[in-house]
C-alpha cells in the first residue's frame, strides 16, 4: 500500500510539472494536444497503479443527483438570459465542432477524472491539494484559446471566471471523486462544459454574474451532499448551521447587488471615472452611482451618463432643446475648454448621476494602466 502511495505522489508531481511547462509554452491552448496528453497519462497510470478504492455508496443515485445539478446549472443561465437577452453562438454545432471541440474536451474531462480517481488512493491532504491544482490547470487550458493576458477584460475573465471558479469546482470534484467515484463528476462536467457547443443561442449573461455562479454553485452542491449523507453532523450543530446559512445568504445578496451595479444592466449602475474632464466636481478615480433610465427628466446642470464610441461618458448638461419632438442634450466636461462636439439623444443617453463616491475607483484604474 505504501508503495502505491509513493508512486501516486511521484506521478502527481511529474504531472503537475508537465502541465505547468505545457502551459508556459502555450501547448495547452491546443485542445487536441491536451486531450491526447491526458489520455496517455491515464493509460500510464492504469499500468502503474493497480489498486482501486472501494466506495461504499450508491453510485447510480449520486450520478443522478449530479446530472440534475448540472441541468439546473445550465437552466439557471438560460433563465437569466430571458432578462439579459441572448446572442448567436460563435461556434455552431456541426461535424467539425464535434471533432474540434466536443470530442477533445470530452476526452480531456474523462481522462482527468480517471486520473483524479486513481491518484486519490490514500486520501491524503497533500494529494487532494495537488489534484485540485492539476485539475484547475487542465480546466483553465480549455479556455486559454478564448481568454488571455492581452487586455484587462480578458485578464479579469481568466483570473476570475476561469481560474478562481475552476479552483472552487475542482475542490468539489475532488471531494465527490473521493467519496462517490469519478462517474458523477464526469457527467456533471460534460453537461456544464459542453452545452455552449450544442445550442444555437447562448445567454448574454454578464461575465461577473457567470463568475459568481460558477464559484458559489460548487458550495451549494457540496452543502447538499454533506447534508444528505451526514445528517448527524447537522443535528448536533443546529445553531451553527443556521448561522452558516444566514452568513451565506447575506454574503450572496451583497455580492449579487454589487455585481448588478457594476454590470450597469439594471435600474442603477456604477462607473469609475477615468479622465479629468469633470475635475473640480468629479475627480479621476471617483465612482459615480447613476440611474439607468434614458426616459427620465433631464434638466440643464444635471450630470448625465451617455454612450459615445462604445464607451460611457460622464459630462454635465449645458442646454436642453426639443426639436421636432426629439430632446437634445448639449454637454460639456466641467474642466474642458470647449463643449462636446455632438449632442446626446435618448438613444445614446444612459441615465443621470445621483451620487459621487471619492477615490474608491483608483484600484480599477491602476489595473487598466497595467494593460495599456
Amino acid at each position: 500500500m505504501r508503495r502505491e502511495i509513493t508512486k501516486s505522489f511521484i506521478i502527481e508531481l511529474v504531472l503537475l510539472a508537465f502541465l505547468v511547462l505545457c502551459t508556459l509554452f502555450h501547448f495547452t491552448t491546443n485542445k487536441l494536444f491536451t486531450a491526447v496528453s491526458l489520455l496517455g497519462v491515464a493509460f500510464v497510470i492504469s499500468l502503474l497503479l493497480k489498486r482501486d478504492r472501494t466506495l461504499k455508496i450508491n453510485r447510480k443515485r449520486i450520478l443522478f443527483i449530479m446530472v440534475v445539478f448540472a441541468l439546473f446549472y445550465v437552466a439557471a443561465f438560460y433563465v437569466l438570459g430571458l432578462y439579459t437577452g441572448f446572442f448567436n453562438a460563435n461556434i455552431k454545432f456541426s461535424g467539425k465542432t464535434i471533432l474540434t471541440y466536443i470530442l477533445p474536451i470530452s476526452v480531456t474531462i474523462i481522462s482527468m477524472e480517471y486520473i483524479r480517481s486513481k491518484l486519490l488512493i490514500d486520501n491524503s491532504i497533500h494529494s487532494k491539494i495537488l489534484l485540485v491544482i492539476i485539475g484547475t490547470i487542465v480546466d483553465v487550458s480549455l479556455y486559454l484559446s478564448t481568454y488571455n493576458f492581452a487586455n484587462l477584460e480578458s485578464f479579469l475573465a481568466l483570473i476570475g471566471f476561469i481560474t478562481f471558479a475552476s479552483i472552487a469546482n475542482n475542490m468539489l470534484y475532488t471531494y465527490i471523486s473521493e467519496k462517490y467515484g469519478k462517474d458523477p463528476v464526469i457527467a456533471y462536467k460534460l453537461i456544464t462544459m459542453l452545452y455552449s457547443y450544442l445550442f444555437p443561442v447562448i445567454p448574454d449573461v454578464y461575465i461577473y454574474f457567470r463568475t459568481f455562479l460558477r464559484m458559489i454553485y460548487p458550495l451549494l452542491v457540496y452543502s447538499y451532499l454533506e447534508k444528505y449523507y451526514n445528517l448527524d453532523y447537522y443535528k448536533e450543530r443546529p445553531k451553527e448551521l443556521r448561522r452558516e446559512i444566514a452568513s451565506l445568504l447575506v454574503g450572496t445578496i451583497f455580492v449579487v447587488f454589487v455585481i448588478g451595479l457594476v454590470s450597469c444592466r439594471f435600474t442603477y449602475g456604477v462607473l469609475v471615472i477615468g479622465s479629468d474632464s469633470m475635475a473640480g466636481s468629479i475627480e479621476k478615480g471617483d465612482v459615480v452611482l447613476f440611474k439607468n433610465d434614458n426616459k427620465m427628466r433631464i434638466e440643464e446642470g444635471d450630470v448625465i451618463v451617455f454612450h459615445r464610441d462604445s464607451i460611457r461618458v460622464v459630462h454635465r448638461v449645458t442646454a436642453v432643446k426639443n426639436i421636432n419632438d426629439e430632446f437634445r442634450y448639449y454637454t460639456k466636461g466641467d474642466a474642458n475648454a470647449v463643449p462636446d462636439s455632438k449632442y446626446v439623444t435618448e438613444e445614446t443617453l444612459a441615465g443621470k448621476v445621483l451620487i459621487r463616491i471619492p477615490y474608491i475607483g483608483w484600484p480599477s484604474l491602476w489595473l487598466r494602466d497595467m494593460f495599456k
